[in-house]
């Protein structure tokens, strides 16, 4: 073998090794992504933890599967259900989710809670757009780390994705990998693909636990029209309608829109139509989901501050009033989801009293005051009974 050759194949065997290195590495980050958990303490009043496969047995064992949590006061009245995690990578639902669970107190009626509703999705990143794989909030107890997810379920958990989407039961077509979107696939069926029966599940679980308010948490990019917004069904107009023109005038811009019912496999329509819950979905500020945005760093997702989008508010090219000495931070956005929850329950009340939900948790001012950590429990300290990882 010439000298020549020589030098080629040692060439060729140094790069297949950097190659293998790098496949190892990568595999090592996508493993631990996909197996981290994170651990929750419920509050107090936690009366049954299920998980989502006891409506759904063929769940069970797979990353479809997710607890629910139920809080009941023991005093009679109606049923709340507030979701979070539908897409894990808008972590301001997750998070206040989380938040929600690990402090509510309900007096009358019934809460549940589904913090991760796309469980499958918080086992990947959002691939090709450079985001990262977690981010961090600070307690007094020390640092806590949180996944960022994708949009759509891991593609490990629902292969293969086809060519179209053919929604059911409406025959709407849809892109082929709204398959994989809790979004896009209500009201789901028992016998169909991962995500429509985790839709399926949630469904059911409105339907027999006479869920009389279901609300389904999201954020939305600054550019994006629906931001800022409560998206209600026919039958929670109303309430919706009330409860933004409360927020814009005593606490933060809130807007309203009615479900469009050409829009087939979203919440705010099919938990509507399916059942007798008055469904609404709200939608944060988030400018870390802006195509717009330079780094898309974990300080972008916690403090939501940005040049680009600065300038870009500067020439109103966005939906909401932005700057980057403030931004969005995942408080603002935590505490927004919190108070818009709290207020449309509260118009619920009023407009039927015979559903009446006595229920609390950290407010919009509080978050802003003293921030998202301050309300998480350290796991360590708690009652094991209450402790969960998820």
């Amino acid at each position: 073998m010439s000298l020549k050759m020589e030098k080629s194949l040692l060439v060729k065997i140094i790069a297949l090794v950097c190659a293998l290195v790098l496949a190892c590495l990568a595999g090592i980050e996508f493993y631990d992504h996909r197996h981290t958990k994170e651990t929750v303490v419920a509050a107090e009043g936690l009366t049954e933890m299920h998980m989502l496969s006891e409506w759904v047995p063929s769940l069970k064992g797979t990353f479809g599967d997710t607890p629910v949590f139920f809080f009941d006061s023991g005093v009679e009245g109606g049923t709340i259900l507030y979701v979070g995690g539908t897409h894990p990578y808008e972590p301001a639902a997750s998070l206040s989710a989380y938040v929600l669970l690990e402090n509510i107190k309900v007096e009358k009626g019934r809460a549940i809670v589904i913090p991760q509703a796309n469980r499958s999705a918080t086992t990947t990143g959002m691939l090709g757009n450079a985001y990262p794989s977690f981010y961090e909030v600070e307690t007094d107890w020390g640092t806590v780390k949180f996944k960022n997810g994708d949009r759509w379920a891991n593609p490990l958990d629902s292969w293969p994705d086809p060519f179209t989407y053919v929604h059911y039961p409406s025959n709407v077509s849809l892109t082929y990998q709204d398959i994989r979107n809790v979004n896009r696939c209500y009201p789901g069926r028992p016998d169909g693909s991962l995500i429509e029966r985790v839709c399926f599940g949630i469904m059911e679980i409105i339907r027999n636990e006479k869920v009389d308010m279901a609300i389904d948490s999201h954020e939305a990019a600054v550019m994006y029209p629906v931001v800022e917004t409560y998206v209600a069904h026919d039958r929670a107009l109303d309430m919706a309608m009330m409860a933004s023109m409360s927020l814009s005038a005593e606490k933060f811009y809130m807007k309203c829109e009615a479900s469009p019912k050409n829009l087939r496999g979203l919440s705010h329509r099919e938990w509507g139509d399916f059942s007798d819950t008055l469904a609404v979905l709200m939608e944060t500020p988030q400018p870390f989901t802006d195509w717009i945005v330079g780094p898309m760093t974990p300080t972008l997702q916690t403090e939501g501050k940005d040049e680009f989008l600065d300038t870009a508010a500067k020439h109103g090219l966005t939906y909401v009033d932005y700057n980057d000495d403030f931004g969005s931070p995942i408080r603002y956005r935590v505490g927004r989801h919190l108070s818009g929850a709290q207020e449309v329950i509260s118009w619920m009340n009023q407009m039927m009293p015979e559903k009446e939900v006595l229920v609390s948790w950290p407010t919009y001012e509080e978050l802003m005051e003293k921030d998202c950590g301050y309300f998480l429990h350290d796991p360590a300290k708690a009652d094991p009974s209450r402790v969960f990882d998820i």
